[in-house]
């Protein structure tokens, strides 16, 4: 059944969600312990953990349209309720664990969301540092170089 494939497929995405916040919060770490290997280390795990979840997004969004035979997706609490009735011999139990599965892949978004504005906010601060570190070193003279470096 197709429902059993959407659940397997969030399951899959939650677990690819829940393992880029270990990395961003590993990529927190080598920001503010300043090591540049774990920092590059980290950047590349991210870009295949979301290489993988857009897959996994992609594949979602294709068994909802199926499942729904329509191209354009209804609102959200139309959604849950025309998918089951899409496929009828499913329970109660499934459409339960939906429901679980899609308010924990929207939890772990928000803490992943709220801990890159973090990661943002470092970065940030730390080119500003740099580029006041820089000025204070070489002067006011050489700052159009600098704007070209930082």
């Amino acid at each position: 059944m197709k429902i059993f494939r959407l659940l397997e497929i969030m399951r899959n995405q939650l677990n690819k969600l829940q393992e880029m916040y270990e990395v961003l919060q590993q990529m927190q770490n080598a920001m503010v312990d300043s090591d540049y290997e774990s920092f590059e280390k980290t950047i590349e795990l991210q870009e295949k953990i979301l290489a993988e979840i857009r897959n996994y997004e992609k594949s979602r969004i294709d068994i909802l349209k199926d499942l729904l035979k329509s191209d354009i997706l209804p609102e959200k609490n139309a959604l849950v309720q025309k998918l089951f009735e899409a496929e009828p011999e499913t329970d109660l139990s499934l459409q339960e664990e939906y429901l679980n599965i899609r308010e924990s892949l929207i939890n772990v978004v928000g803490e992943i969301e709220n801990l890159n504005f973090q990661n943002k906010y470092l970065i940030d601060h730390s080119r500003k540092f740099i580029k006041e570190l820089v000025t204070n070193l070489y002067g006011v003279k050489n700052q159009k170089l600098l704007d070209r470096k930082v």
